[in-house]
């Protein structure tokens, strides 16, 4: 649940919570594959009235996807986020929402909305089968004829699998990012957290594979194509998903690591009207590599590398001014010292093209420059 960049394409169906619903295309070709696979589970033969039956399961499913992923904006709406859109896809669902400055509680509460609305689901599915408001009949296990009583315990038992399903603590289910959100609240790292999600979504995995292999050795016979092919369809989806995670953690931990003021190069500053000697004198005292020019109201207005002025004849250096050998610097074109990560990309975007360095600020005082090819490597 990020920030969505742009539009899903697909058939909007209208907004909630301000959020876009959108229902991808080849959702309609998950409800046909479900409906015939509930149409002729148990060995019944295929219908008009069973895939008609199997369809209305089908679409009972996604309502419950819906419902689940209304969960998660309505929560995000809560803690007054923007929701984007809310996507039925072939394989579920997801909601986009905005997710600058997010926190381990927002992040935490808004994942975990999704499986408890699928658990409340089928807590009220349950209450008029527990109650005895709704009663079996002796057709209510063939397909054919199935009754509003087998229909409602369908429900039931799907919003629970789905509850449970979605809360495994592992990338990409919603128990992943639950997980992520605890990390990252206990070591104050999010990136940490996110890398513990996607090793356990990795494991969940090839658990997932272990387990649907082992269930029908436990009941006596060997594992059929079937029970390999869906195994086998739940890891390509989930493994995938959680590695990329994964890389995503290690790509981003590395920027959040990076902070202004390993980048910065040491530098001396000096009024606009010394000596090129003067400025030597200065950064060769300051053990400076870089040299800022101040203008008049002593705002950084250039600067130089001090290797720049050995071309500058010796005998000439202490009547050269610094304008033969300053590089103009825009103004406001600085950084802060403790700048890391997102800050830095983000004054990336603002100064490329426009300067080759930053001066680096700390606690109001020059301290060095940056120069943007380092930094642009270093968040690489």
């Amino acid at each position: 649940m990020t920030q969505s960049p742009r539009p899903t394409r697909g058939l909007t169906l209208g907004r909630i919570f301000g959020a876009r619903i959108v229902v991808q295309y080849s959702t309609l070709v998950m409800l046909v594959i479900l409906a015939l696979l509930f149409a002729t589970s148990g060995g019944v033969e295929l219908s008009r009235r069973t895939f008609t039956v199997g369809l209305i399961l089908a679409v009972l499913l996604f309502v419950s996807v819906f419902l689940h992923e209304v969960a998660h904006a309505a929560t995000a709406r809560a803690f007054k986020r923007d929701v984007n859109e809310i996507v039925l896809t072939l394989w579920g669902g997801h909601t986009s929402y905005d997710a600058r400055a997010l926190t381990p509680v927002v992040m935490g509460t808004t994942s975990a909305a999704g499986p408890v609305a699928n658990l409340v689901l089928a807590g009220l599915a349950w209450i008029p089968l527990a109650t005895g408001a709704l009663e079996p009949s002796l057709m209510d296990w063939v397909l054919g004829d199935v009754t509003l009583y087998v229909i409602v315990q369908w429900v039931a038992w799907a919003n629970l699998i789905l509850a449970i399903f979605n809360a495994l603590p592992g990338i990409p289910m919603d128990g992943g990012r639950v997980l992520e959100a605890i990390v990252w609240s206990v070591t104050g790292n999010r990136y940490t957290g996110m890398k513990a999600a996607a090793w356990a979504g990795r494991a969940i995995a090839v658990g997932v594979v272990l387990v649907a292999l082992a269930i029908p050795v436990l009941n006596g016979r060997s594992p059929d194509l079937f029970d390999i092919v869906w195994a086998m369809l739940v890891f390509a989806i989930l493994w995938p998903a959680a590695s990329n995670a994964l890389k995503v953690a290690q790509a981003l931990g590395k920027r959040a690591s990076v902070t202004a003021r390993e980048l910065t190069v040491p530098a001396v500053t000096v009024a606009h009207h010394v000596t090129v000697a003067e400025a030597r004198a200065a950064a060769e005292a300051a053990g400076a590599v870089e040299v800022v020019v101040l203008a008049v109201d002593g705002a950084a207005a250039g600067h130089f590398p001090v290797a720049l002025t050995d071309a500058v004849e010796e005998h000439d250096r202490a009547t050269t001014g610094l304008q033969s050998v300053t590089m103009p610097l825009p103004r406001g074109a600085a950084v802060e010292a403790s700048a890391g990560g997102e800050a830095l990309v983000d004054a990336l975007q603002q100064w490329w093209g426009r300067t080759d360095v930053w001066v680096a600020v700390d606690r109001g005082a020059i301290v060095g420059v940056v120069r943007l090819a380092d930094a642009m490597k270093a968040l690489q």
